[in-house]
């Protein structure tokens, strides 16, 4: 009797090549070949042919192809986020190799929100003029989200809850917390709170929007609690609250990283500091490019590691 054939085994997939993950990765964040190709500098071919080859050694479609668009299949959205982050650090690695040329030099165009101008941005722009004389910064204060190709932009400083351009690298720098906060004024005429039912008693300046919702939840630990929803000072604006509490107005939410300057003179005071509010993260996003042009790369480092510091 003829013994059984054993059954055939599927052929592995073949190891990805680092060009073809860079190809791959490059349409994913430009959404299209020849956008990728121009970023790459090469033809749309090469490119094209790149990714064909990552997709049949995967043996796994990764991108969708239309003659007006290009999107990634759920398997791409899940490699695309594997292998995205080692691919930008690759192009730092190549990038840090530039500090042993010369001095970086040139104009860099920031946008960055209205409230960091009066609090941290100032200090931290004088400190990199220091360390990088031929650079100069032009800034632009904005709570709209800039278009950075299309606007000129080189980086941007943006506090959001979801990033959604894609053709964007963005660098994370911290979660930003809304904490409450008063002057010492105020506390020595009405005393400090030390429990959440006592900020009834108290003047309140509050977020508008919250405010306009009838609740202002915060957290510690598993606890959560509504506070601070009305009050006699309402506005939308953070820097205007900001103000009010220094000026001796009352107790009110503010970023931790608008209140940090005037935590460290002395000109508020954390009011009840273990509830606090998840307001979204403070990310620097820069265009993305096959070479990150070395005076963004400066800026990008030292911006990065001073607001963690201050963080």
């Amino acid at each position: 009797m003829p013994r059984p054939s054993a059954p055939s085994k599927a052929p592995c997939p073949r190891p990805p090549q680092l060009d073809e993950i860079a190809a791959f990765t490059r349409v994913a964040e430009l959404g299209s070949f020849t956008a990728a190709a121009a970023a790459l500098g090469v033809p749309k071919s090469t490119v094209s042919r790149a990714v064909t080859r990552l997709e049949e050694g995967l043996k796994v479609r990764l991108l969708q192809r239309s003659p007006r668009a290009v999107a990634l299949t759920e398997a791409g959205r899940r490699f695309f986020g594997d292998v995205a982050p080692h691919i930008a650090g690759l192009r730092d690695a190549a990038q840090a190799l530039d500090a042993y040329q010369g001095q970086p030099q040139g104009l860099i165009r920031l946008s960055a929100p209205p409230g960091s101008g009066d609090t941290f941005l100032g200090e931290m722009l004088v400190e990199f003029g220091a360390r990088y004389p031929l650079l100069s910064v032009e800034v632009d204060l904005s709570s709209r989200h800039v278009d950075l190709l299309r606007e000129g932009f080189d980086v941007a400083l943006r506090a959001t809850r979801e990033l959604t351009d894609s053709s964007l690298v963005a660098r994370k720098i911290h979660d930003s917390d809304v904490q409450l906060f008063a002057s010492p004024s105020y506390l020595a005429r009405r005393g400090l709170p030390r429990a959440m039912d006592e900020l009834a008693e108290h003047e309140r300046v509050v977020f508008l929007p919250n405010a306009r919702r009838g609740q202002w939840p915060l957290d510690h630990a598993d606890a959560v609690r509504d506070a601070m929803a009305t009050g006699r000072i309402a506005t939308d604006n953070f820097q205007l609250i900001r103000s009010v509490l220094r000026a001796g107005g009352g107790i009110g939410p503010l970023p931790r990283l608008l209140a940090a300057p005037d935590l460290a003179s002395g000109r508020l005071v954390h009011v009840l500091p273990e509830w606090s509010q998840r307001a979204g993260t403070l990310y620097l996003v820069y265009a993305s490019a096959r070479h990150v042009p070395r005076n963004i790369a400066v800026f990008r480092d030292f911006a990065m590691a001073w607001l963690k510091r201050l963080a």
